[in-house]
Parts: structure tokens; C-alpha cells; sequence
């Protein structure tokens, strides 16, 4: 992705559900889909157990969280 979508994408968190995991997961949506108020759910994956999920808007751990604030103080080994 170019700099410029990474700018337009926005986060939200949720914790998944799977017993035993716990994980937070995070999804990127475009920030205009939040903005429009049209979300109502985020799909997630977790990437430690697999599972797959659907999180009401009003469940979110965080949400709208710029992704380039998001990844910030991420650095690549």
C-alpha cells in the first residue's frame, strides 16, 4: 500500500473470543466507511488461534485510530 491509503485507513481493537486466547486484534478499515456512519460491525481474524469474529460497533476495545498513529513506534527488524 502507498503512504497515502495507510493515511486514509483507521483501527479498531477488539479481544478475541476464543477460550484460552485473550489476543487483541486489530482491523483497518477506509476512514470514509467510519466517517459515513455505515460501520455497524468490524470482522476480525485472529492471527494467534485463527479464529474468525464479528464485533458490534458499540464492542470495540478502540476504534477510529489513525493507522498512521497506530503504527507509529513500529520499526521492522
Amino acid at each position: 500500500m502507498r503512504a497515502a491509503e495507510h493515511e486514509e485507513e483507521v483501527a479498531s481493537g477488539a479481544i478475541c473470543p476464543m477460550p484460552d486466547c485473550g489476543v487483541l486484534v486489530v482491523a483497518f478499515r477506509v476512514s470514509f466507511v467510519v466517517r459515513s456512519g455505515h460501520v455497524g460491525f468490524w470482522e476480525f481474524a485472529c492471527a494467534r488461534c485463527g479464529m474468525e469474529f464479528v464485533v458490534p460497533e458499540g464492542e470495540l476495545v478502540f476504534q477510529s485510530v489513525p493507522r498512521s498513529w497506530l503504527m507509529a513506534e513500529v520499526q521492522v527488524a
